[in-house]
């Protein structure tokens, strides 16, 4: 039976850096700390510990190189690890990257006796053509990583995605249920009611139409085709402006070159990192926030723009179809020329914008952190008191699935 204060462990490759999968195990564990008050204990490498955590949040820092100095992935192979467990107060294992930490926390989990959830955010050959130079992009193309990730997370009791397109695309690459539905949630304090205090004028904004495209520069985020783009909108909306926020990535060579050219550079302003409050401005003051990249595990900023009651126009794919409610919060669009349409419908119709905008908010209220959270707890004790003992008697696969749709009928945001 699953204690009254559980012990557990979260096992990622990637925690202090920014990109969503780190966000997404970082909010979580401060989430279930904060909110919930069960130990979570951290195994992770390049760990850069926050001022401000909870006490019951413990961060096991794993030595390991810093591989790719514009993303900040820290490649770590903690071999002599893999085998030796001190750690027995675990009472279950949460994994969020399948490599050398997933396959560390499957043996740890073994020696200890202990149950195992793993979380399924970005496929593996997306982190190796972006994370591993050269060899990377080989290996991407070697359906062998599929097969590594299927025979990693078939090992586990129960496996969560963050939306049902990520878990149709799994299924198609044949992936074992149970496999649950669950947002990766957003931290609360993006919810926090906040004014624009200046922020346009501090940014050169003022009496400007802003799309926000909140992301790391990275290929995949396709940031250079919306700038490209953007200039037809700006000749519909002369007024209009888009602003670039987030950290540096594979990308940011491109996009500061791109920008600096005569046709862009009174209408692109790429702001780089910027401090939380001026993030959560910019979400609250921007008229329309996107996101252009065609797989996504959730698409959080969006979410986070959502937040702030902006309404979202995103393409529509793996994750970010189901994020945006079309022609409700946002709209979803399968190409740039209907990119441009929707953004320049938005931008020429202020109650349009308003209320979506206000629908974005009511819709964003689902994601945060701490119902996700509450949520994980009870799955936590419902994965050691039914579905472990299932998988250890070696009962059939499918009298855990049927076990894990019945009990999702207790939890409303989750689903089968």
């Amino acid at each position: 039976m699953a204690k009254q204060k559980l012990d557990i462990g979260f096992f990622s490759s990637m925690y202090s850096q920014v990109n969503g999968t780190a966000i997404a195990c970082r909010n979580l564990a401060e989430g279930i700390a904060k909110y919930t008050g069960h130990n979570v204990h951290v195994y992770a490498p390049g760990i850069q510990k926050p001022k401000n955590i909870p006490k019951n949040l413990y961060l096991h820092n794993f030595f390991g190189a810093k591989i790719s100095p514009k993303t900040g992935f820290v490649l770590s192979m903690p071999i002599h690890k893999y085998f030796f467990c001190s750690h027995d107060y675990l009472d279950i294992a949460h994994v969020h990257t399948h490599g050398p930490f997933g396959s560390m926390a499957i043996n740890w989990a073994k020696y200890l006796g202990i149950p195992m959830a793993g979380t399924h955010n970005s496929p593996l050959s997306f982190y190796t053509t972006q994370y591993i130079p050269v060899f990377g992009k080989l290996l991407s193309r070697m359906d062998w990583i599929w097969r590594y990730e299927r025979h990693v997370l078939d090992k586990y009791d129960l496996v969560s995605v963050a939306t049902k397109s990520k878990k149709g695309l799994l299924r198609n690459q044949r992936f074992k249920e149970p496999i649950v539905c669950l947002t990766n949630g957003i931290s609360d304090l993006y919810y926090k009611n906040v004014k624009e205090n200046g922020i346009r004028d501090k940014y050169n904004l003022d009496n400007k139409k802003i799309l926000l495209y909140a992301s790391r520069l990275s290929p995949e985020k396709n940031q250079l085709n919306v700038i490209k783009s953007f200039f037809k909108i700006n000749k519909e909306v002369p007024n209009s402006h888009l602003v670039l926020v987030g950290s540096d990535g594979p990308s940011t060579g491109h996009v500061k070159k791109l920008i600096r050219k005569k046709r862009y550079r009174d209408i692109v302003t790429y702001l780089g990192r910027v401090p939380f409050t001026d993030l959560l401005k910019l979400y609250n003051t921007a008229d329309i926030s996107c996101l252009w990249s065609w797989i996504e595990a959730e698409g959080l900023v969006l979410i986070e723009s959502m937040a702030q009651g902006t309404p979202t126009v995103g393409s529509n794919s793996c994750g970010i179809s189901d994020v945006i409610r079309h022609g409700k919060t946002g709209y979803l669009v399968d190409d740039l020329d209907s990119f441009n349409e929707r953004v320049v419908e938005l931008f020429k119709d202020d109650d349009l914008r308003a209320e979506m905008g206000k629908n974005a908010k009511k819709v964003a209220e689902q994601y945060r952190i701490s119902s996700v959270a509450k949520t994980w707890v009870k799955l936590y004790k419902f994965i050691i008191n039914e579905l472990y003992p299932l998988r250890y008697y070696k009962k059939e696969r499918k009298n855990r699935v049927e076990l894990v749709k019945e009990f999702l009928h207790e939890l409303p945001i989750a689903s089968f």
